[in-house]
């Protein structure tokens, strides 16, 4: 199933719009250090990166980076998810982030993006990945999965985005529970239906 031009510009704007916001956190994590710590910075970057992965793999023209870069991206930020995961069950999970668990599931789900669709080998090693990211997925099974599990997110999601949350003692960036979530619900529904036009 592919999709119309226009809509691949729309979730490339969208998951770009994600990225900066991300970026505007952590510059605003460098003038108020305060109540946001290490995991909270690299699970914005994390969430700088998926983004930017997403809106690649969606726009018209592609972007930078051969798809066996991007592969390596992902993978590394699994297995860094997937640590931070293990080390919550010691200590409290990093807020509105969502666990270790998730992001690591979204790494996996960047990747089975990248690899499931079919590619020739000059494509796998093109200086620029070209887009939009579109064909058959194999393991179909598992791409349901993962449809599943955003729609799953997104449902969670949705009531978060709507609540009232206290956003003073900093910056609202920072403090704004229902713009991260809606940041978060945008993601999830955009990377669904990212899979599930591959299926």
């Amino acid at each position: 199933m592919g999709r119309p031009e226009w809509l691949s510009w729309v979730l490339t704007a969208a998951f770009l719009g994600i990225a900066g916001y991300c970026v505007a956190r952590l510059v605003a994590a460098g003038r108020f250090p305060h109540g946001y710590r290490g995991c909270h910075r690299a699970v914005d970057a994390g969430h700088v990166v998926m983004a930017v992965g997403m809106a690649v793999m969606c726009s018209p023209v592609g972007g930078p980076l051969p798809m066996a870069a991007w592969q390596t991206v992902f993978l590394l930020l699994t297995a860094l998810f997937a640590g931070l995961w293990r080390r919550e069950r010691r200590t409290p999970p990093v807020g509105w982030h969502g666990h270790g668990l998730h992001h690591a599931v979204a790494g996996l789900a960047m990747l089975y993006m990248l690899t499931a669709v079919p590619h020739t080998a000059q494509a796998m090693s093109s200086a620029w990945m070209s887009g939009p990211h579109t064909g058959d997925a194999a393991f179909p099974l598992v791409g349901w999965a993962f449809v599943a599990y955003f729609a799953v997110q997104a449902a969670r999601l949705g009531p978060a985005a709507l609540r009232r949350t206290e956003t003073t003692g900093g910056p609202a960036i920072l403090l704004d529970g229902r713009l991260a979530a809606f940041c978060q619900l945008v993601m999830a529904l955009g990377t669904g239906y990212v899979i599930l036009a591959l299926l």
